[in-house]
């Protein structure tokens, strides 16, 4: 019989702790520190329901979420963030309502702007509608307040002239064609009204001085009062007030 040789100084291994649960997990999952924690089956169960109800908690807060983009993001970031919002990739692609197709210039500006600053074609057509509103808006405040000024200076004429306004305003008409070369509408066109019935009365001014304040019927239109009817005299009418530009 083989001797036994016990060695006093061997130490003996320490038993394995017990992988329980874990044990019916795949090897490569068994000592996995996700895993760790979890002393029993229950444990593990509770924990998942808790985390998955987290999990679903937060995707639904985060469904209509928006990051914002940082301060100096880069110009190829911004344009991901800008088309991941719904703007257009080309700027020709924007539609406005009542588009010019006879100002292509005017309008490419603009949709290249509204390009430039990540506008959805919403927000865009949006802008141009209240833009294009409240430009309309002031042209016709601003032509209203001409037609305003326009029958104001031309009710003030009419009172200094009375019955003689028609008559006047045809001599003023003559001697601008006569020494201006142009009709007299279009020469005027652009003069502001308070202005325009100033020159009016500066033409009749020099009519009179030239000799041509006489009524363009001769004496068709004065023999009854026993010769050629003669404009209204302005050399002793009021200076017209100033305008301020």
């Amino acid at each position: 019989m083989p001797e036994v040789v016990v060695d006093n100084n061997a130490v003996a291994e320490p038993p394995k702790e017990s992988v329980g649960w874990r044990a019916g997990l795949p090897a490569e999952l068994r000592e996995n520190e996700a895993f760790l924690p979890f002393k029993t089956v229950g444990d593990f169960g509770k924990n998942y329901l808790e985390v998955s109800k987290k999990a679903k908690d937060l995707e639904e807060s985060m469904k209509d979420y928006v990051p914002k983009l940082p301060e100096n993001a880069s110009d190829e970031d911004k344009a991901l963030y800008y088309d991941a919002l719904g703007r257009p990739k080309e700027a020709s692609q924007y539609e406005f309502d009542g588009e010019d197709k006879n100002a292509p210039e005017w309008t490419n500006f603009w949709k290249q702007q509204f390009h430039g600053l990540g506008l959805t074609n919403a927000q865009a057509k949006q802008l141009s509608a209240t833009f294009n509103g409240q430009m309309q808006k002031m042209v016709e405040a601003h032509n209203a307040s001409l037609k305003a000024e326009m029958t104001a200076a031309e009710q003030k004429l009419r009172s200094e002239m009375g019955d003689k306004y028609d008559t006047n305003v045809e001599l003023a008409k003559r001697m601008a064609t006569k020494h201006l070369g142009t009709e007299f509408d279009k020469t005027f066109e652009n003069i502001p009204a308070e202005a325009r019935f100033g020159v009016v009365r500066l033409l009749l001014k020099v009519a009179a001085l030239t000799g041509e304040d006489r009524s363009p019927q001769g004496a068709n239109g004065g023999r009854a009062n026993g010769g050629s009817a003669t404009f209204i005299n302005y050399d002793k009418s009021p200076a017209p007030p100033q305008r301020t530009v």
